[in-house]
């Protein structure tokens, strides 16, 4: 167990070293079976775990087959843990394993699940991993009745559950993140005497990130593994911040530079599939294509980002659609709605062969609230295709890069947005097809990343 000091940053192991005068708040622990170790008395005062599987992929179907032992999770795990990461157990976990671990953490309100198949290959994991989130999402039911009368803390009917919920890298069989929007939604919810609970329900639920890393170069069938036409039901009201977003795989380039650096050999490739039989360089993919403008998920997130279950505006205040391309239609639409945004990264579609396109989607982007401070474009070319690297021809290259502003255009972007700070585009966030980004200083716009 890694027990990290809140003072000085340093790590030690199971016991602070004689003389700390605070107790550590955060600990990592990998995991080679599915049993926590004893936590010692310095762990009162966590409020940060992170669990890392560390089994090996031989014996990692055996474990799953393999009873969950009663003590897998000890009695001396701290209640008072408010963060959980979970990450890396790619095939799930044994039931009751999560189930039990969510009834030892009653003050969880920070939820982060990354490299996950996260409701297994069994039933069985399916429907435990479905009961922690569940519980991590509303709570004890039993609170309900008070919070809803204003005796609870944090009112609504939900105060007691997740404020954070994080979806990194994180797979499931379809239907499970159908599953998660009916908890957040308040359906079929059930009180503690097992029955319909009917009591009005508000979730705690203020920050909720999915992010994906595109694979789609190598791996042909990736988006269709996203659920995306689940995940716009995970869109409910009281979220102030909302990522569904899509990255672009990165190489760790400068790890690569340094050591050729170190031995003479810069310029040469790491990876001999990164060259051809000459020896010259393979150009190889790049960036992301999101789901397209016309597909029903993106239609879902359009509608749930501009519609309320309740009345009054949104309180939105930070939006990252990058996973779905919107279409400058789209994108005014969610706008119009959404006008407390401070924050915004969006991936829209940039019509090819139009001599105007940067002008309407600055257009499109002036609709924004008074309140936008930083916006990030991804441009997905309007004849967007799946190999982007090699089916993107220059003609449709040049046409995109008409789209970067220019000083003068974010001049006149501010007078609709005053309070905009930080202004960057870039066009499927691929490297080879440029990026630019501006910053205003004391008013005045500063390109700080040069064209491609």
């Amino acid at each position: 167990m890694t027990i990290i000091n809140p003072e000085s940053g340093s790590k030690s192991g199971s016991k602070l070293e004689s003389g700390s005068e605070s107790l550590p708040t955060a600990a990592q622990i990998p995991l080679q079976t599915f049993h926590l170790p004893t936590f010692p008395i310095e762990a009162t005062a966590l409020k940060h775990l992170t669990l890392t599987s560390d089994i090996k992929p031989t014996e990692y179907a055996d474990l799953l087959r393999t009873p969950l032992a009663s003590d897998a999770i000890p009695p001396t795990l701290p209640p008072g843990i408010e963060s959980l990461t979970l990450e890396l157990f790619a095939l799930g976990y044994p039931a009751p394993f999560l189930k039990s671990l969510g009834n030892a953490l009653p003050n969880l309100k920070d939820l982060t699940l990354y490299a996950h198949l996260i409701d297994g290959v069994s039933e069985s994991s399916r429907l435990d991993a479905v009961e922690f989130i569940r519980r991590a999402l509303t709570g004890p039911l039993e609170t309900y009745s008070n919070n809803v009368s204003g005796n609870g803390n944090g009112g609504g009917g939900g105060g007691n559950g997740l404020r954070e919920l994080h979806l990194l890298d994180v797979f499931c069989r379809k239907g499970f993140i159908s599953g998660l929007s009916d908890i957040l939604h308040g359906r079929g919810l059930k009180n503690k005497e097992g029955g319909d609970h009917h009591q009005p329900f508000q979730p705690a639920l203020r920050f909720l990130e999915v992010s994906y890393t595109y694979r789609g170069h190598s791996d042909g069938a990736f988006l269709a593994r996203v659920p995306v036409e689940e995940l716009p039901g995970l869109l409910v009201d009281g979220l102030v911040g909302v990522s569904l977003r899509l990255d672009a795989a990165t190489r760790n380039t400068s790890s690569s530079a340094s050591a050729s650096a170190s031995t003479g050999l810069q310029g040469i490739p790491d990876d001999p599939a990164d060259v051809d039989e000459n020896g010259d360089a393979v150009k190889k993919p790049e960036g992301i294509v999101p789901v397209g403008s016309g597909h029903e998920g993106t239609g879902m997130v359009v509608e749930r980002l501009t519609t309320s279950e309740g009345e009054g505006e949104s309180g939105l205040r930070m939006l990252d659609c990058t996973l779905y391309t919107l279409s400058l239609e789209q994108l005014a639409r969610v706008l119009r709605r959404q006008q407390r945004l401070a924050v915004l990264s969006v991936s829209v579609l940039i019509p090819v062969g139009t001599a105007d396109a940067k002008q309407k989607l600055l257009q499109t982007l002036r609709l924004g609230g008074s309140e936008l401070e930083i916006v990030e474009v991804v441009g997905v070319p309007e004849r967007e295709t799946k190999d982007i690297a090699h089916s993107i021809n220059g003609e449709d290259l040049n046409l995109s890069r008409d789209v970067f502003p220019s000083q003068e255009d974010l001049l006149q972007l501010t007078t609709g947005l005053p309070r905009l700070e930080s202004f960057s585009i870039s066009i499927l966030r691929a490297p080879a097809f440029g990026s630019v980004s501006w910053v205003r200083r004391d008013d005045v716009w500063v390109e700080s990343t040069a064209r491609s």
